[in-house]
């Protein structure tokens, strides 16, 4: 997985902290942004393979990003793991990846990661 890119988009830097040791020993490489405009910018310049963002967020949460991803033909194609610990409504996280209810354990969010790599990547 060293050849692929997470980006953590969390609002929180614990959580950015714990995620980015749980993808490193994963052999991901990762970066991480702290909004979902900070998080789009990073998408479009940076090469990301995988974004895993938390659903509320100050500025732009992580619906708005996913909307905003989807739309856009650069980034359209990069697979999106939603996390948060609120049950959103289906329709909202309609085109993500996945949805991983907040606490999980660290091997369920790798290994969801590493099959999003797999689907999209081969």
């Amino acid at each position: 997985m060293k050849n692929y890119t997470v980006l953590i988009v969390e609002d929180s830097v614990v959580v950015i902290k714990f995620l980015t040791i749980v993808f490193k020993n994963a052999g991901f490489r990762v970066k991480a942004a702290s909004d979902g405009f900070e998080a789009l910018e990073k998408a479009i310049k940076d090469d990301i393979n995988l974004i895993v963002t938390d659903l509320n967020m100050p500025q732009m949460d992580g619906i708005t990003l996913l909307k905003n991803l989807k739309e856009n033909r650069d980034t359209k194609k990069i697979p999106v793991i939603l996390m948060s610990s609120n049950i959103p409504d289906k329709n909202e996280i309609a085109g993500s990846y996945a949805f991983l209810l907040k606490p999980f354990k660290e091997s369920e969010i790798v290994e969801i990661a590493k099959k999003a790599i797999k689907d999209i990547y081969g």
